[in-house]
């Protein structure tokens, strides 16, 4: 449905083939095809490249919404269904502006590109391994990508330019062989559980901060060019905590909470 309306649009679409995947049950699936689409192809103008997806979590009205999670509902000027943010939306707000400038008959002053995939929410499945087969095709002449993907701190719009990242670690603790008793062997041998509730504390202290030694090496400091941005931020803590549902943040202030300690 999304690469038809890119078509209807006069957009070039190709649906590009990432693969099959083994289920845990043995089956193997053919993934859905991750639409690639331009609208522009100038060399004079830069050229923006739109990522979104089109699938969304699993919703149904037991889990507590008012209306139906897949039936687009509008109340008060609000508009509440399954992606309506995350990230359907946003992806239909893109197709909408290049529509704006199309009904107006307007030049659109970028080459506009899109990446659109439907398994995001389950880790985006063959998505890297495309992105790097096309790097020097379709995404060689991309100056900026743009991932609509986020919510507003405040009902103000926001330009986020960037994210936290996340680490991985397996970590498997040795213990005995046999589920010992503790009145007869306790205090006697390593423990796994406490081995590992001791590993686990020691990799931050109490304020969030990382102790892993080296972990923060290749981090670039907070500019004060980006503290004076932060300064200017429209961003409340206290409605903050409230949506979090705490009493309390790590930092008192949005300069630090915005991870400045890390």
């Amino acid at each position: 449905m999304t690469a038809v309306r890119i078509q209807e649009m006069g957009g070039i679409v190709e649906l590009a083939d990432v693969g099959t995947h083994q289920l845990p049950s043995g089956e193997t699936v053919q993934l859905p095809p991750v639409i690639l689409a331009e609208f522009e192809r100038d060399p004079k103008k830069s050229t923006l490249c739109i990522y979104g997806h089109v699938d969304v979590q699993p919703a149904k009205m037991a889990d507590g919404w008012t209306t139906d999670p897949f039936n687009l509902t509008e109340i008060r000027g609000n508009l509440y269904g399954r992606g309506a943010t995350d990230n359907k939306g946003p992806v239909l707000a893109w197709l909408h502006a290049v529509e704006s400038y199309q009904a107006t008959k307007k030049e659109i002053p970028v080459n506009i590109k899109l990446i659109i995939e439907g398994l995001e929410e389950v880790g985006s499945y063959g998505l890297l391994e495309l992105t790097r087969k096309r790097n020097d095709s379709f995404f060689a002449d991309v100056d900026f990508i743009v991932i609509s993907d986020n919510v507003w701190a405040t009902r103000t719009p926001a330009l986020t330019y960037g994210t936290r990242g996340s680490s991985y670690f397996f970590v498997e603790v040795d213990g005995p062989k046999l589920d010992l008793h503790s009145g007869v062997y306790g205090g006697s041998i390593q423990e796994p559980m406490s081995d590992l509730i001791a590993l686990l504390g020691s990799l931050l202290d109490h304020t969030g901060k990382i102790l892993v030694p080296g972990v923060t090496d290749d981090v670039a400091p907070l500019t004060e060019d980006e503290r004076k941005l932060y300064d200017n931020i429209s961003f409340d803590l206290e409605e903050m905590k409230r949506v979090a549902g705490v009493k309390h943040f790590l930092q008192d202030t949005k300069v630090l909470g915005t991870g400045a300690t890390l």
